[in-house]
């Protein structure tokens, strides 16, 4: 077995207790009282202390259902969809990104232990917050946390899903404005977007 799977072995068991599931290696699922929403767990790992050391940097996150498969059917996008994330350090009292050491020699458990108890005690709160339809709805524009290539699709997105058909096109519409006719990947796939959303809905 290799240090890398070893080491997420390790840190699906030390998570599960607080009820995150192997969607995939490297990502985990945690169910909630609903079936509208996840939370949503990336371990992401950086490979180039092999085979002595591999390092993982949880990233969590809230997956919303409805939004996600908006996502996937107008926008391409790869399910499962984290619809808000954050690196687990940023959410800690140091405010930096963190990695985890996971050593070829060592307690791979341990590390995972420490990683889990993390997990829980600083990115529990940010899941529990998002997985709010409400906060998120009404929050997620101001809150700093979306990309920019992900801003334009997710608004219109979450406005439809409320019911507010107008706002969701005058938001498409300020941002097929703002591309008009570049040729690059985003401007590309955000035209393709706005069509299907004009053509199909939700």
């Amino acid at each position: 077995m290799t240090l890398e799977k070893e080491s997420q072995d390790a840190c699906a068991s030390a998570l599960r207790r607080y009820g995150f599931a192997p969607r995939r290696r490297g990502l985990l699922l945690q169910a909630r009282d609903v079936k509208s929403v996840t939370g949503w767990l990336g371990l992401n790992l950086a490979t180039w202390g092999l085979p002595a050391k591999i390092q993982i940097n949880p990233v969590v996150g809230v997956r919303h259902v409805a939004l996600e498969k908006a996502l996937v059917d107008l926008a391409g996008w790869k399910a499962p969809v984290a619809c808000v994330s954050k690196p687990l350090g940023y959410l800690m009292p140091q405010n930096t990104f963190m990695q985890w050491d996971f050593l070829a020699d060592g307690d791979l458990g341990a590390v995972a232990e420490d990683l889990a108890t993390s997990v829980v005690g600083y990115g529990q709160p940010f899941i529990d917050k998002w997985a709010s339809w409400e906060t998120f709805s009404t929050e997620i524009g101001e809150a700093g946390l979306l990309l920019d290539n992900q801003r334009w699709f997710v608004l219109p997105l979450v406005a439809a899903i409320n019911g507010e058909r107008q706002r969701a096109e005058s938001l498409i519409g300020q941002e097929l404005a703002r591309v008009g006719d570049a040729p690059d990947a985003y401007s590309q796939a955000y035209r393709e977007f706005a069509q299907g959303f004009a053509t199909r809905g939700l």
